[in-house]
């Protein structure tokens, strides 16, 4: 599994080595990322693609920016691109994903962004409130999601509130679990999957005394 690495050089990198696409509002394409920045539209080829993992299987369709994201978050991958009509492919910031140049009216979070282009974004491996992961560096954050009380997305709970992220991701990898998350006052909830199943969330305060109501801020054990 990769880990990812802090990317203070990230606005160096994209200033050096590409122009980002302005064709559209930043803040637009920014509405289906949940914990990423848009690093612009950029053109694609079949025969050599740009970022080198199709991670939900060849010609793979209709996965979402969130679930693309989340995925590559979770494979340590630092950049995701959304393309056509929902592929998705995870790479990292030395691959070079801007390589056959830049594209333009990429519809990043629509139904269908365009043909032989994609857009990219860099992962931010910071969860909210925390001032880092939150967590030990054999984790990464995934992202901030809704839950429900009766339908929980992770359905293991340690018992009481209070966990520390630290504390949760301890407990949950004692139990073999693959996913762990904080909840609410610090409840601590583990799983193997199915994390998304409630959608994103906003606005989650993750290493807080209150992360937020029916909200969870989950992480990946890097070493399941």
């Amino acid at each position: 599994m990769k880990t990812i690495a802090a990317l203070p050089f990230l606005p160096f990198i994209i200033a050096a080595q590409l122009r980002e696409s302005s064709d559209s509002p930043r803040q637009l394409q920014q509405e289906c990322a949940i914990r990423s920045t848009y690093l612009g539209c950029y053109k694609d080829r079949g025969s050599d693609r740009a970022l080198p993992d199709e991670i939900f299987g060849n010609k793979s369709r209709g996965i979402t920016g969130p679930q693309c994201e989340a995925a590559c978050a979770s494979a340590g991958y630092e950049v995701w691109g959304h393309q056509f009509k929902g592929q998705c492919f995870c790479g990292d910031m030395d691959d070079g994903f801007g390589k056959h140049g830049v594209a333009s009216g990429c519809n990043c979070c629509g139904d269908n962004v365009g043909s032989s282009k994609f857009c990219a974004y860099a992962i931010d491996g910071t969860a909210p409130g925390c001032g880092g992961s939150g967590v030990s560096t054999s984790s990464t954050y995934v992202g901030c999601y809704r839950n429900k009380n009766k339908n929980r997305a992770l359905p293991v709970q340690v018992d009481g509130t209070g966990w520390s992220a630290m504390e949760c991701e301890s407990a949950c990898t004692a139990r073999g679990f693959e996913f762990f998350a904080r909840e609410w006052k610090g409840q601590c909830f583990c799983g193997s999957g199915n994390y998304d199943m409630h959608g994103p969330a906003k606005d989650c305060d993750c290493c807080g005394s209150n992360v937020g109501g029916n909200k969870m801020c989950v992480w990946h054990t890097l070493g399941k």
